[in-house]
């Protein structure tokens, strides 16, 4: 189902991918690895926010915070999921003109030997998500100042702007969600190479530009 950041109810339940179990025995007598309590980490944030979005909340700016920040945790399981099944995946952001207004639409992508394409069977987690028509996204990466978010054909199989890469390291950069009215910055995700997530507040990063 998708994010929307009107604070609008979302049903996203969080599947374990069977890469995460394979190789174990069930009779086996053992402690968790370091990767696995990562994992169960993930789990509880991402099941944190998945119920918090299916409360009713406050004005927009708090239900676009908490829609941040649960982008920011699926971001996280991404790059855990990747790095566990070896294979490249990425964010590729959208944006064109529905029914007369723009809007965003993120989609997860996996990289198969054809090319890039969203996830197979059922992955309701990594389904593509919208944001609200009043957010105006910008997309920046340290190998690409100024990236441009227009519309994805999908036979085209286009590779995602963010690559979440199957070594664990992710294509460095940060998303600041802007009014499109008056263009005001209301919060950012900045995120370094080895996958770093920190999300600001416009009041958090005016504190830090000034020091």
């Amino acid at each position: 189902m998708p994010i929307w950041v009107t604070g609008a109810r979302s049903s996203a339940r969080l599947k374990i991918s069977p890469s995460i179990l394979h190789g174990r025995n069930p009779l086996a007598v053992e402690g968790f690895s370091l990767i696995e309590l990562l994992i169960a980490v993930l789990v509880i944030v991402l099941l944190t926010s998945v119920v918090s979005l299916n409360v009713g909340r406050g004005d927009g700016t708090v239900a676009l915070k908490e829609d941040v920040k649960h982008l920011a945790a699926l971001m996280n399981y991404v790059q855990a999921e990747a790095e566990m099944s070896g294979v490249d995946h990425g964010l590729y952001l959208e944006e064109k003109s529905v029914q007369g207004a723009d809007k965003t639409t993120g989609y997860w992508l996996r990289r198969y030997d054809q090319g890039w394409a969203e996830p197979r069977g059922s992955r309701e987690l990594l389904a593509p998500f919208v944001f609200d028509e009043n957010a105006e996204l910008l997309l920046t990466l340290s190998e690409s100042p100024n990236v441009e978010i227009g519309e994805r054909d999908p036979e085209l199989r286009p590779a995602p702007q963010v690559i979440f890469f199957a070594s664990g390291e992710v294509t460095e950069g940060q998303l600041e969600w802007m009014t499109r009215d008056t263009g005001e910055l209301l919060f950012s995700v900045h995120w370094n190479f080895f996958g770093d997530f920190n999300l600001q507040t416009s009041d958090e990063r005016l504190d830090a530009d000034q020091r």
